[in-house]
């Protein structure tokens, strides 16, 4: 009896590491094939932190989960320093990844800073390169961190450390350049959703309408969120009508430095949030903004 009794314990041993297993390595999944169920549990025990940091005329977004940390662009070259400061004083030391949603200097410039000043253990890129200086020195610093840039498709699965946070990339694909424009370098922006602690958020870089509406089309279930990152700094090339609509967000922020010389935030953007009762915040005018993501609920933090 004994014997017996050993022996089932092995099988049941057994078949809890097959499941264990399996789970470890389920290959990653398209959006269609249902992404948007694998992450729509995923949280953690601690709150999630959106920090939209205020660079100015640019974007910069830093994710922290407990311990764990992403930064989402970093602004221009010259907003740097106070990218470099603001992760200090949130106890940064290293960065579990790096996101650079495209190459233009008001996003990547910043990054180089960043890359001196702190351990990176990732770095997600667009697929697509500029032949500038400042697209050169952020390669050179990613080289002296020893680490290989990485370039995902639609529907891979971005970990934030061991925290149960994840984002999943949308937009816009492979040879993105091909697929959208060869001289508008917004097109080939990252967009990624971010599923943490019962909320979501999506990041759009400067994403514009021609992709928005394939996102409309391809992954309409993982558009829903919480929080948007609206888009180019509120240009009207994109958060097109429909898009805003399919996002519905609770929140909504703006990255831009008041009196740029393009005239954003333009009006659009505001009559297309406004009437869904979204609070919108803009940098250039309420300094950065730091949203609490906890137990299905956003606010913002103290």
């Amino acid at each position: 009896m004994k014997k017996r009794h050993n022996f089932l314990w092995v099988i049941v041993a057994m078949a809890l590491f097959a499941f264990a297993f399996s789970k470890e390595f389920l290959p990653a999944m398209h959006p269609s094939e249902g992404i948007s169920d694998s992450l729509s549990n995923t949280s953690s025990d601690e709150a999630t932190n959106l920090h939209f940091i205020n660079v100015g005329q640019g974007d910069a977004e830093l994710i922290v989960c407990g311990d764990d940390a992403v930064l989402i662009d970093g602004g221009k070259a010259s907003a740097g320093s106070t990218v470099v400061d603001y992760l200090s004083r949130q106890g940064i030391a290293e960065l579990d990844a790096v996101i650079a949603t495209h190459p233009h200097e008001d996003h990547i410039g910043g990054l180089v800073s960043v890359f001196d000043a702190f351990q990176v253990d990732a770095i997600y890129m667009s697929d697509e390169a500029m032949d500038t200086d400042i697209y050169e020195k952020l390669l050179d610093a990613i080289d002296n961190e020893g680490i290989q840039p990485q370039f995902p498709d639609i529907g891979d699965v971005i970990p934030i450390g061991d925290s149960g946070a994840k984002l999943t990339v949308l937009a816009p694909g492979p040879n993105s350049a091909d697929t959208y424009s060869k001289s508008d370098p917004n097109t080939w922006s990252l967009v990624c959703r971010l599923d943490a602690n019962g909320c979501s958020a999506l990041f759009t870089g400067d994403t514009t309408a021609a992709v928005e509406k394939d996102m409309l089309r391809n992954v309409p279930n993982l558009l829903p969120c919480d929080v948007l990152k609206v888009a180019h700094h509120g240009s009207r090339t994109a958060s097109s009508k429909d898009f805003i609509q399919a996002v519905s967000p609770s929140y909504a922020v703006i990255s831009y430095a008041e009196g740029n010389s393009y005239g954003l935030p333009n009006n659009e953007v505001f009559d297309y949030l406004e009437p869904l009762g979204t609070k919108i915040y803009e940098t250039a005018k309420d300094g950065t903004v730091v949203l609490q993501l906890k137990n299905g609920k956003v606010s913002l933090a103290a």
